[in-house]
């Protein structure tokens, strides 16, 4: 089993590096004595985990390179890069980003570096777009690092494979499921409640669809609660094996508010759902169910009875916090907190209720970026975010972790601390993915 980097030098890190291929830019950060950043090396740059452009580290980081700080952490910008910021087991406990300027404050090379990498993205998410038949494996290495908000929803239709990689079959397709899912709310909704059966799940998503994304105005405003309502309600009638669950109305709201933006301009807060005519509020509705039952697909057993599918995802995040962080584990488990009191929940979410909501669309961009591999991929999402706070938790009894866990401390989290979650879980992903170890999902 491989494992991570000890502190004590570059080649340590370097060797670390070799050969591996990480999602954004690594970079070598020096502090001084007062905690400053002092200088930047980059340490190998890729735009994406499958990239052919990675380089290997050690070519990169020139003779005589900063020493390496003893603390970890990731930064990023859209379309920018991810700031490794030295090595160890230990997870920083805060994001660093650092922005040269000069004496005025004005932006100094790297800003422009960054704008031109942005733009370059653009340039190749355009061009695959464009292709006749767009490579989804392409599409996926280059969303899976973030992908441009105004394209956002073009691209998950792709990678849920509600929309076929082929153009000229798009717009028929998109047609028949808007007309097919139109027919389906007379032929269910409408006659919701004809059974006791019926009247009991119609009850239960109506004391859900209040409840959801509490934080977004838009999603109270009356439109977007009857909407929220009738794609649960369909959803639960058509999935007879599960029904609807709670936490499932969680994530169908990424799909609704991206497929809102292609009809409302301003910040989300300030969306009036309501001014939105039946038909095109009836084809984000569309969109938004057929793109939650293929995510829906791939872990619907989170939601059958006894939700057999969240226990074994929640018993392997266990094993891998033992692998990577064992006396955090041990801690917890002298402190008897079960990770399923605090873990089950980010789980039938996929952790969209633990950030802010806005945040959460970079995180969807690289769940479906994963396609299949997503489930897998989830277990070290959820470690890595666990881990965030190791340091904290280490000092706390059973009451302030339950209390910490319950409800962590994320409230002004952005883009960049969700990449730095998705980083270092890539990153144990290759450490830890191949292990023989028991954690691991079959």
């Amino acid at each position: 089993m491989a494992s991570e980097p000890k502190a004590g030098g570059l080649n340590g890190v370097k060797n670390f590096l070799r050969g591996r291929k990480f999602p954004g830019t690594v970079r070598l950060s020096h502090r001084g004595r007062d905690g400053s950043l002092t200088a930047e090396q980059d340490a190998a740059h890729v735009l994406s985990p499958n990239s052919s452009d990675a380089k290997d580290a050690s070519k990169l980081a020139p003779a005589g390179s900063p020493a390496v700080s003893q603390e970890a952490s990731f930064s990023s910008t859209e379309g920018g890069p991810v700031l490794w910021q030295g090595a160890a087991s230990q997870p920083a406990e805060q994001p660093v980003a650092a922005t040269a300027r000069d004496p005025a404050g004005n932006e100094m090379k790297e800003g422009r570096e960054l704008r031109s990498a942005s733009n370059t993205r653009r340039a190749k998410f355009n061009k695959l777009l464009a292709e006749q038949v767009v490579d989804l494996d392409a599409l996926r290495e280059l969303c899976w690092s973030g992908i441009p908000s105004d394209l956002r929803p073009m691209c998950w239709r792709l990678l849920v494979g509600y929309l076929p990689p082929n153009r000229e079959r798009r717009d028929a397709i998109l047609a028949r499921k808007r007309a097919e899912y139109r027919d389906m709310v007379p032929q269910w909704y409408d006659i919701a409640g004809s059974s006791d059966d019926d009247a009991g799940a119609l009850r239960q998503v109506r004391v859900d669809a209040p409840r959801t994304a509490p934080g977004v105005a838009c999603f109270h405003q009356p439109a977007m609660q009857k909407s929220l309502e009738r794609i649960l309600y369909l959803w639960g009638c058509r999935h007879p094996a599960s029904g609807y669950v709670q936490g499932i109305n969680d994530l169908v709201t990424p799909f609704l508010a991206v497929f809102l933006s292609a009809h409302l301009q301003g910040p989300l807060e300030d969306w009036q759902v309501d001014s939105l005519s039946e038909e095109d509020m009836l084809s984000v509705e569309a969109d938004s169910y057929f793109c939650l039952s293929k995510l829906l697909d791939g872990i619907q057993d989170h939601y059958t009875y006894a939700q057999p599918g969240i226990q074994r995802t929640v018993f392997s995040m266990k094993e891998l916090v033992r692998c990577i962080e064992e006396p955090l584990s041990r801690h917890l488990e002298t402190q008897g907190l079960e990770f399923l009191q605090f873990a089950f929940r980010w789980v039938n979410c996929l952790l969209i209720r633990e950030i802010p909501f806005q945040a959460g669309f970079r995180l969807w961009d690289t769940y479906l970026a994963e396609g299949p591999k997503m489930r897998e991929f989830l277990v070290f999402v959820l470690a890595s975010f666990l881990l965030q706070w190791s340091r904290n938790l280490a000092h706390m009894d059973f009451q302030e972790l339950v209390m910490f866990l319950q409800k962590p401390p994320t409230g002004e989290w952005g883009e960049g601390e969700v990449e730095f979650i998705l980083s270092r879980a890539y990153m144990w992903r290759i450490t830890y993915g191949d292990a023989p170890s028991h954690w691991k999902q079959t």
